[in-house]
């Protein structure tokens, strides 16, 4: 009986750490987004919006920001609330690489580096999110 109880008791505790989620395990993220990224050691805040689409887990689109207009693809991983996000500005000039967290259905943040040996911080916002 003790050990019937234990049981139950780890499986209500393991069920309510493991449904403790604001983010749908089948979050897409087609959409249009609007972004806010600042470069490491730098007091400024730049603003950018992209357009993504997703087929399973990848991801393509086009971002456009003060430094261009960008070919996006990626990835959101499957059973995780990461993605990644490459981007190849028109020119091929210039790159960057995301890596980020989806916070909810309609926000990610995260960390991006460029070809131009910069780094920073990144926050997206879905336009018109419900």
């Amino acid at each position: 009986m003790k050990k019937t109880i234990m049981l139950a008791a780890l499986t209500i505790i393991f069920g309510l750490f493991a449904g403790c989620s604001s983010i749908s395990e089948n979050c897409n993220l087609t959409g249009s987004w609007k972004y806010t990224f600042e470069e490491n050691d730098k007091d400024t805040t730049e603003t950018g919006s992209m357009v993504l689409a997703q087929d399973s887990y990848k991801l393509s689109g086009k971002a456009n920001d003060a430094f261009g207009e960008f070919i996006l693809s990626g990835t959101n991983v499957a059973g995780s609330p990461s993605l990644i996000i490459d981007g190849v500005r028109n020119d091929g000039n210039r790159t960057f690489h995301i890596t980020g967290t989806l916070t909810s259905d309609n926000q990610f943040e995260g960390t991006y580096t460029t070809n131009q040996n910069t780094a920073g911080t990144i926050e997206a916002t879905r336009v018109g999110a419900k």
